[in-house]
């Protein structure tokens, strides 16, 4: 490929990524990708008046290494004449709180230190390391989950604070410069580890598509570019669409219209309805989407967030579901061990297993779990919220009512119907996604446990 430095530039000077006098923070981790964007925007905004704060925050994953990390990045700032700013935060206890997954609940406290440093000082932007490795990954892991045209189109150079300068730079061309410039750098050594998903595409999936293409990372990250242009255009269509259907109106969507567009739009039609009435498409699936595109006359559905959506015979109305509305009535499904059912009022499927314990490959996840085997009681149930539902969160002294649970959490009062839980007997075990019950807590000593995993059945 060309110069590094040139084709840096190149995609600072394409997507307006850095300006002339503007302040910026750069997230730096210590690696050699956050290293060598470090290095190459000082050389590359010298004389432009652009000040550049680092950034670092201490995940502790890695105890000592983690800390020597906060200290590497400190003394490079510091040698480069550069601001630092550093912050500590337990993730593992954040995980153990949420029940996120280590890359989702890493990637929400980082985003916001970054976020709230950029508005201390007054920052024009937010620098990350995103390269065009990373890009393809991104691209094959959407779609192995099965995604569609925005899933495919992964990465964007910007998106709204967050720059990216290195996404058309592969891992290779950032240790060749690394390596020019003997830069200094230090190796995460999870990222060697299997047990994530993006590790595997990476150790695994990546290296055996070389052996197709051996520039199927470009060819990759190509395809992402492609697919975000091309969703770009599709999403300014859209919103020209909704206009002329009538969506913020009171008569609402006009039905016999919306049929009569692709399906491409339809369902484009249907998630953007959906994100101006709550500011995000999070949440909202296939499966939802394509209900609502089937919804009979007369009929209404609940959605993610609080959200109805009615059909009035040729009309699509959105609302707020009012706050003593229930979401969805899902009447008690009994889970074998081991089993698997299907819960389609809310799209998930509910898989139980039992196996050996302590089992070295089990990492427990948002929608993982494992259970002593010895007090749980049959039939386990997988259903909704009951009126005077009580449990014992994990790390809770005594039962909480789940509706005040949920009201801590900042559960949105719609989403809460939807939420499933699993019971033995009558006791809540797991308010799945969210909080196991300290009653049915793994010991030291168990031999066997049941591990309890919940799909999007689109994804099942």
């Amino acid at each position: 490929m060309r110069n590094f430095k040139e084709q840096v530039l190149k995609t600072i000077t394409k997507y307006k990524l850095i300006s002339p006098g503007k302040k910026m923070v750069a997230a730096v981790s210590g690696g050699p990708d956050s290293v060598a964007m470090l290095h190459v925007i000082l050389e590359l905004t010298k004389g432009w008046g652009v000040a550049v704060h680092v950034a670092h925050l201490n995940h502790m994953f890695r105890g000592a290494q983690s800390d020597e990390e906060a200290d590497f990045v400190q003394q490079l700032a510091g040698s480069w004449g550069l601001p630092c700013a550093l912050e500590k935060h337990d993730v593992p206890a954040y995980i153990r709180q949420t029940g996120y997954s280590p890359e989702e609940a890493a990637r929400n406290v980082r985003y916001r230190f970054l976020r709230s440093l950029a508005q201390d000082i007054g920052a024009n932007g937010i620098l990350t390391a995103h390269h065009a490795d990373d890009q393809a990954e991104t691209v094959l892991l959407h779609l192995i989950r099965g995604s569609g045209l925005e899933g495919v189109a992964a990465i964007s150079p910007k998106e709204e604070d967050l720059c990216r300068p290195l996404l058309e730079v592969t891992k290779e061309d950032i240790l060749t410069y690394c390596r020019i410039n003997k830069l200094e750098y230090r190796i995460d050594q999870s990222n060697q580890e299997t047990d994530y998903m993006r590790n595997k595409i990476r150790l695994r999936l990546v290296p055996e598509l070389k052996e197709y293409n051996p520039r199927v990372v470009q060819a990759l990250a190509r395809t992402a570019d492609i697919c975000r242009v091309e969703n770009e255009f599709l999403d300014g269509l859209t919103g020209e669409y909704l206009k002329d259907l009538g969506f913020g109106e009171k008569k609402g969507i006009d039905f016999r219209k919306l049929s009569l567009l692709h399906p491409a739009l339809q369902r484009r039609v249907v998630r953007r309805a959906f994100e101006a009435m709550i500011g995000k498409q999070e949440g909202l699936d296939y499966h939802h989407t394509e209900r609502v595109l089937n919804l009979s006359t007369g009929k209404e559905l609940c959605l993610p967030g609080g959200i109805y959506v009615r059909r009035n015979y040729d009309r699509l109305i959105f609302g707020l579901l009012p706050s003593d509305s229930r979401m969805t009535e899902v009447e008690p499904t009994e889970l074998k061990l081991p089993g698997q059912v299907k819960i389609p009022e809310i799209g998930v499927v509910v898989q139980a297993e039992i196996g050996k314990w302590p089992d070295e490959r089990f990492i427990r996840k948002k929608y993982i779990a494992a259970f002593n085997t010895d007090i749980l009681k049959e039939p386990l149930l997988i259903r909704t919220r009951r009126r005077g539902d009580r449990f014992q969160p994990r790390g809770g002294k005594g039962t909480k009512k789940l509706k005040d649970f949920f009201i801590d959490e900042k559960i949105p009062r719609g989403e809460r119907d939807r939420v499933p839980l699993l019971v033995s007997g009558e006791q809540i075990v797991w308010v799945i996604g969210h909080r196991l019950s300290q009653q049915f807590l793994l010991k030291d000593n168990d031999k066997k446990a049941v591990v309890i995993q919940v799909k999007n059945m689109d994804r099942a």
